[in-house]
């Protein structure tokens, strides 16, 4: 059995038609016809927050938050790619994510093969002529150092084809061309796109905001959404649209190779994403830090789809994070799992044995770095809430400042939130004073993780207060 693993970061599932239907803000006809082919999920939630935090989730079947923060992936923890290539599997990894190599993480640990496409982001790569750089919006709007340094990288691309998404996806079908015929192999497919900075080809944006003039705020700040006006946001929201539906294209490109290639019949292919991305949602631009972290549906709800033989083609409700992805593959592929895993296989609910998995799903970020306020979300599906474990706590390094915003001086945003997803899907209305019962059983649920894992006695002693 083959595994074929295509991660899209910051993808939001309001923009696949297989999740939002007609009211999807992106047109995704490739991975909606995916979808149509799997296992959907509709209560898919990322785990550990935001990027690396969640491979460490995924490769390696533990739990990061509230436990290990945006730091180098251990390597003395077994992970999927050493275990598989032990096992004699050809390993494959084919990213353009920069911090797979650029912050020394050890993220490719264990992969046979690797192929790094370079160019994203702030990522080092040409450097002749980025003080020529002309930035598309005011210097305040935009993340602009990283941003000069990505139109750098992009300077000599011609075509579509040139684009990162395109390279990245091209490069994984040219991995495949030359090892289809294997008996087993474990290929891990990471593109950064439809990650920020937004500059898909002109003709995709036209789709969603034509004869706009005016700031092309492409790699816009984290913080508040108000330095934008309402004609930039809404520029803002269509460049990440037209983003969403170049890389469904590309994804297309690399599924129907798939297909090509006969690999359907014998591999198990799965499509997510790792979190969402605000854009104006209560207020907030991007993924931001300190008292604006709160996690909510648009960031911690994620795609998440599979398909693959004796996994039914239908929509689940079942409760499934990151972690879980580890020990649900091993079963699959009859492999055996290490010792140590968190995660919990929820391979019956592939194999349509069972319709539940999780009874919670925890969402955070950790506790012991520089960011001082940290939120941690817990879910059941219906009910969610938000949960600040350090109300009293000042920050432990210097005060975090947004690109736009300093935090210093601001009111405190540090209040505990309960909402009803049933009657509240936008999470506006926190109800918690009317049900207090409900948010000391989802903190329980945290605690529960907590007590069951290695969290270190002094960051669990920060979460035990109740939500008030």
């Amino acid at each position: 059995m083959n595994i074929i693993t295509i991660m899209l970061d910051s993808l939001r599932t309001d923009h696949l038609g297989a999740y939002a239907g007609d009211l999807s803000r992106a047109q995704t006809p490739h991975i909606d016809r995916f979808a149509e082919e799997s296992l959907v999920f509709d209560r898919a939630y990322t785990g550990s927050f935001p990027t690396l935090p969640c491979r460490r989730d995924l490769f390696t079947g533990r739990w990061g938050h509230p436990f290990n923060t945006w730091d180098e992936m251990e390597r003395d923890v077994p992970t999927m790619a050493t275990i598989y290539r032990q096992a004699g599997y050809a390993t494959g990894l084919i990213f353009d994510t920069p911090m797979f190599m650029t912050e020394g993480n050890f993220l490719d640990r264990g992969f046979g093969s690797i192929e790094w496409i370079r160019g994203q982001g702030g990522e080092p790569w040409i450097s002749d002529g980025i003080d020529e750089i002309v930035l598309p919006a005011a210097e305040h709007k935009v993340k602009a150092e990283g941003l000069r340094r990505y139109l750098m990288n992009q300077s000599r691309r011609r075509f579509e084809s040139d684009y990162l998404v395109a390279r990245t996806m091209t490069e994984a079908g040219h991995w495949l061309e030359r090892n289809y015929t294997r008996d087993n192999f474990f290929l891990w497919i990471d593109a950064w796109d439809p990650h920020e900075p937004w500059d898909p080809p002109q003709y995709y944006v036209d789709q969603y905001d034509p004869g706009y003039e005016g700031d092309i705020i492409m790699y816009p700040c984290y913080g508040f959404s108000d330095y934008m006006t309402e004609a930039e946001l809404n520029h803002v929201k269509a460049l990440y649209a037209a983003e969403v539906t170049m890389v469904d294209r590309w994804v297309g490109h690399l599924l129907e190779t798939i297909r090509l290639l006969g690999l359907m019949k014998n591999t198990i292919v799965v499509l997510m994403s790792d979190h969402g991305h605000y854009f104006g949602d209560h207020g907030l631009q991007g993924k931001p830090w300190g008292d604006l972290v709160q996690l909510y549906e648009p960031m911690t709800h994620i795609p998440f789809m599979m398909s693959g033989p004796g996994i039914a083609s239908r929509r689940t409700q079942a409760i499934v994070q990151p972690v879980d992805v580890f020990p649900t593959l091993n079963q699959l592929t009859q492999m055996a799992c290490p010792d140590g895993l968190q995660g919990t296989s929820f391979a019956s609910v592939a194999e349509g044995k069972a319709d539940a998995h999780r009874q919670y799903a925890v969402t955070g970020r950790n506790l012991d770095d520089q960011w001082g306020t940290v939120p941690a979300t817990v879910t059941d599906g219906h009910w969610t809430l938000v949960y600040w474990p350090n109300k009293e706590l000042s920050y432990q390094g210097p005060p975090v400042r947004e690109e736009t915003y300093p935090m210093t001086g601001m009111p405190e945003r540090r209040k505990d939130e309960l909402f009803n997803l049933t009657e509240d899907p936008g999470q506006e209305l926190n109800v918690l004073n009317n049900h207090a019962d409900k948010a000391r059983e989802l903190h329980g649920a945290l605690l529960e993780l907590i007590s069951t894992t290695d969290v270190h006695p002094d960051i669990a002693k920060a979460y035990q207060s109740p939500p008030a």
